[in-house]
Formats: structure tokens, C-alpha cells, sequence
């Protein structure tokens, strides 16, 4: 058996397998690291929905308890604003956010604010349209 043409076989079978597990873990990283950034997001859209229901839900405690900066009369609709802070873009100006509307620093970072409309009252049905539009950084 003539083993003369057999000596460098070993070398590259030894690069072909590092080759191979450099290529996997590359695979493997970006799909880690795409994983983050898909829950990030999601994370970020969870806040959002959840900052829109609590904003539904302070206009419905407000209008129940005929907060007279919700009421305005059962023919009219209004729009409230809640900022996370003061940013001298609109809605969220210094000038807007006198009363009624309102900052909560409490907010989470990616929650710029939370636009809350209440339509006119329907006596047909006894109730009103609430409607909250919530403007939030995602990435």
C-alpha cells in the first residue's frame, strides 16, 4: 500500500471541518441575534397595546366620574393627549399640554404618547365611541 500520497489529506480534512463549524456558527449567531430583535420589538409592541387600554380605561373612569375635563356634553367629541414628556413636537408641546392634557413620566421610553378620542354620545345605543392611538419607537 503505497501511503507517499496520502500525506497531506489530514491538513485538509482538518480545514474542511473548520470551515464547516465557522459557517454554522455564523448561521447560528444571526439567527440569535435576529431572535432579539424579533422579541424587541414585540416587547415594544406589547407596551404600546397595553399603554393604549390603560389610556381606554382612564377615559372611561373620567367620563364615569364626570371629570369636567372629559366632559364636554354628550353631543361633542373630544381628543385628549397624554405625553410622556414634553418635546416640543406636536401633540406633545408645552403650549398643548396644559390641562386636559397631561404627561406621565411613568410611561415606558419607547411610549411617546397616547392619543385618546371620545365621540359624541349615541342615545340610540346609551354609549360613546373611545378610540386610542398610541405612537411608539419600535426599535
Amino acid at each position: 500500500m503505497n501511503t507517499t500520497n496520502r500525506k497531506g489529506i489530514a491538513l485538509y480534512l482538518v480545514l474542511a471541518v473548520i470551515l464547516v463549524v465557522v459557517i454554522l456558527s455564523n448561521v447560528i449567531l444571526n439567527l440569535i441575534s435576529n431572535q432579539s430583535q424579533l422579541t424587541y420589538k414585540q416587547t415594544r409592541r406589547i407596551q404600546a397595546f397595553y399603554a393604549a387600554k390603560a389610556g381606554i380605561q382612564l377615559a372611561i373612569a373620567s367620563l364615569q366620574k364626570n371629570n369636567p375635563n372629559w366632559a364636554t356634553g354628550t353631543g361633542n367629541s373630544f381628543t385628549r393627549v397624554i405625553c410622556r414628556q414634553a418635546t416640543g413636537v406636536f401633540p406633545c408641546t408645552t403650549a398643548n399640554l396644559v390641562s386636559p392634557n397631561m404627561t406621565d413620566m411613568e410611561f415606558p421610553v419607547s411610549i411617546n404618547y397616547i392619543q385618546i378620542t371620545v365621540g359624541p354620545y349615541n342615545s340610540s345605543l346609551g354609549r360613546r365611541q373611545i378610540n386610542a392611538t398610541v405612537n411608539y419607537t419600535a426599535s
